[in-house]
């Protein structure tokens, strides 16, 4: 099993859904929204099976080792979800099964099948609308909340755009805004971000072999660094975490933070934006019009998911490396 949320689970105990239940999500979802939009029956089916493949190269712990995937690898998951679709990874029976979905299935995922791509990908897509409200559930926090019945009754196509109909603008944005808050109090929750930055340092100490590694599941990697790392294996496993500080920075300013308290750090790891930049179209009267026309909340929700860095220490670094941040003026979290 690969957990969906990586190791949130070690601060929301019921976090420990897997990225199979939530592939299942989503492909109900692309079903349901491609029937309602009348497309061909090829169209559904083929939107349907991107759905349920769309996330199949997760390596272990989803998200969480993918800085160091980039590293070895050079791709993160989508890259290897091509792989296994395309019939390049070992033990394969997918891709020949298959069969004439396996290329469209193929442009879908890479974004090159126009409305089809755009129900899978992008603002308010239905891979986002599951893993919020399946995160928000599992999580039990409810800030998650997404109006599911509404959004896909609202949703339209003009001049090959998938749009919202004007009238279901509020749902959208209250989809918008769960993502918000869920970024700010689960996806980026701190003790879980330092436990996936000690495994991706783990994975990218063992550089384990491309074949071999796409076979992994959580409990293969966590076997495998029992084997290599046995103090970071006991810290993800009894939850001895250590001390880290977030910092709202760009990449390059963070870079020269970390010179400055080279010493003083356990590990780093910089976070880009998850923001998607594609913004959601609005069917009115007079024709579709971007939905910055209409609302702010692109704009809140770009600022929110801002980079991010994240500096790792021992305890007894802790009053140095505040000091520092303090001299410099930079707020931490």
């Amino acid at each position: 099993m690969v957990k969906q949320l990586g190791f949130t689970y070690l601060v929301f105990p019921g976090a420990t859904h897997s990225r199979f239940e939530h592939s299942l999500g989503t492909y109900y979802l692309a079903r349901e929204v491609s029937t309602r939009l009348g497309l061909e029956e090829e169209d559904v089916v083929d939107v349907s099976l991107a759905g349920l493949l769309h996330d199949i190269g997760h390596s272990p712990f989803s998200h969480s080792l993918e800085d160091s995937m980039m590293k070895i690898y050079g791709k993160e998951h989508l890259g290897v979800t091509v792989d296994i679709i395309e019939g390049k990874t070992p033990r394969n029976e997918l891709s020949d099964s298959l069969g004439d979905h396996k290329n469209r299935i193929l442009k879908i995922l890479k974004g090159e099948a126009g409305v089809l791509s755009r129900i899978i990908s992008g603002n308010g897509d239905v891979d986002q609308i599951d893993y919020l409200a399946r995160d928000s559930y599992y999580t039990g926090v409810a800030l998650g909340a997404v109006d599911i019945p509404r959004i896909m009754r609202v949703l339209s196509i003009y001049r090959n755009e998938l749009c919202v109909e004007v009238k279901g603008l509020p749902s959208v944005e209250g989809l918008m805004v769960a993502r918000m808050l869920m970024y700010r109090t689960v996806y980026r929750h701190k003790t879980a971000l330092i436990a996936s930055s000690l495994a991706n340092d783990a994975l990218y100490s063992m550089n384990p072999d491309y074949d071999e590694f796409v076979q992994w599941n959580d409990c293969d990697f966590m076997a495998e660094l029992k084997k290599t790392d046995l103090k970071i294996y006991d810290s993800l496993k009894h939850r001895k975490i250590p001390k880290g500080l977030i910092v709202r920075q760009s990449e390059r300013e963070f870079n020269e933070l970390k010179q400055e308290l080279d010493g003083n750090l356990v590990s780093s790891q910089y976070f880009k934006s998850p923001f998607k930049n594609e913004v959601l179209k609005v069917l009115t009267e007079e024709g579709i019009r971007p939905i910055t026309d209409f609302s702010l909340i692109m704009q809140f929700l770009e600022r929110e998911l801002e980079g991010m860095g994240l500096i790792i220490f021992k305890k007894e670094e802790e009053l140095k490396v505040k000091d520092t941040l303090k001299t410099r003026k930079i707020q931490y979290l």
